[in-house]
């Protein structure tokens, strides 16, 4: 693990717990409906903040064709008897 994985493992562990801690107060507060407004929006907000920093930069598209096929057939004759 390097800093930037602790650092990001620690912003969702702060944003989880985060959205948790304002959802209560507010709903203690007397505001059960905007409570209930802070859980998907907390939540929501930590997922796209893992979308945005994990998952957005991978390279997940289709490889040039001009690169060699690494899954297709082999060129050298299996047994048959297998």
């Amino acid at each position: 693990m390097d800093r930037e994985d602790i650092a990001l493992a620690l912003a969702l562990l702060v944003g989880v717990a985060l959205t948790g801690q304002v959802a209560g107060l507010v709903e203690s507060a007397g505001f059960e409906g905007l409570g209930s407004l802070v859980w998907p929006i907390g939540y929501g907000s930590v997922v796209l903040a893992a979308w945005f920093v994990w998952i957005r930069p991978m390279d997940l598209g289709a490889t040039d064709p001009d690169d060699t096929d690494l899954w297709g057939p082999d060129d050298e004759q299996t047994d048959p008897d297998r």
